[in-house]
């Protein structure tokens, strides 16, 4: 049955791929346990697939099997599910969304031994898109969000995140309890995690762009927070204009009215950074100084 199926998962028609996949992991168990390796590779090149539908299906059908799937059949190809998955986290689709979020936390399973160093990496290239969705327009998006998050904090190490990722914060869906959550996870990861602050940066404000207005406003948000938390003059220096000019533009272009009060916010919120303030006292000294000297 499973050679049957396997076989046909390339057929032309949409309809029947997504069957020959629905087919493949309804399987029982004790039968399906021998062929994981080959399932596990048709579903990993159908999330590839050109058709919307059988993206969804492939993913739906993952985080099924990944239920019950040894971990020698999975190990081979953590990072390159890992990678199919983050390209599913943007999509329009919303259930899409939803399941490849929550099938990117059930590789955490396997994340593990040999491939933990890996796999921590695939986490942060994906934190910043989980910290921004946790607060997305569907709650069934920032279900599998917050599930993800609870799931990564084990393998991240970190005491503070263990115990905020599994506070209330994170599972109010009301927006000042997500602000204050985004406050303790930017203070948690710019005192721990410093030598990833750039990267994460400038994750965030490519969010600036994303189709979804309350994506960009969480962006507005996560970024100001971690700007004016850091007291690295290295990244005040990369994004201090960068990040002011956008709250200026977004203040007064955008369409949005959730976009315009978090750039509100955030425009008061660095204004009253003390580590900001300082470090700009500390240019105008040095510009000061070089007039002089000149």
């Amino acid at each position: 049955m499973v050679e049957v199926l396997c076989r046909h998962v390339s057929d032309e028609s949409p309809t029947v791929r997504c069957l020959c996949l629905r087919g493949l992991v309804k399987i029982p168990s004790v039968h399906i346990y021998q062929h994981t390796t080959q399932v596990l590779g048709v579903i990993l090149a159908l999330l590839d697939d050109l058709d919307e539908s059988v993206q969804l299906t492939a993913v739906s059908c993952l985080l099924m099997i990944l239920e019950t799937s040894p971990k020698d059949a999975v190990e081979p190809i953590l990072l390159n599910l890992s990678v199919r998955l983050r390209n599913l986290q943007i999509s329009m689709n919303v259930k899409m969304r939803a399941d490849a979020f929550a099938a990117f936390g059930a590789l955490s399973n396997y994340g593990i031994g040999a491939h933990k160093d890996a796999f921590l990496e695939q986490i942060h290239a994906t934190l910043p898109r989980l910290i921004l969705h946790l607060h997305d327009d569907d709650l069934a998006v920032r279900h599998a969000c917050r599930n993800t998050l609870k799931r990564f904090a084990p393998l991240m190490e970190i005491e503070g995140l263990l115990a905020l990722f599994d506070s209330h914060r994170i599972n109010s869906d009301h927006r000042s309890a997500y602000e204050d959550f985004v406050r303790d996870f930017t203070r948690q990861f710019v005192q721990h995690l410093f030598s990833r602050v750039d990267t994460f940066m400038a994750s965030t404000i490519q969010a600036l762009n994303s189709p979804w207005p309350i994506i960009q406003a969480n962006a507005i948000y996560v970024s100001s927070s971690i700007l004016s938390l850091s007291d690295d003059p290295n990244i005040l220096a990369l994004y201090h204009a960068q990040v002011f000019g956008m709250l200026v533009g977004k203040m007064s272009r955008s369409a949005d009215a959730v976009v315009r009060a978090r750039s509100s916010l955030a425009f008061s919120l660095l204004l009253k950074s003390t580590n900001l303030i300082s470090w700009r006292a500390a240019r105008l000294d040095q510009a000061d100084s070089a007039r002089k000297g000149s």
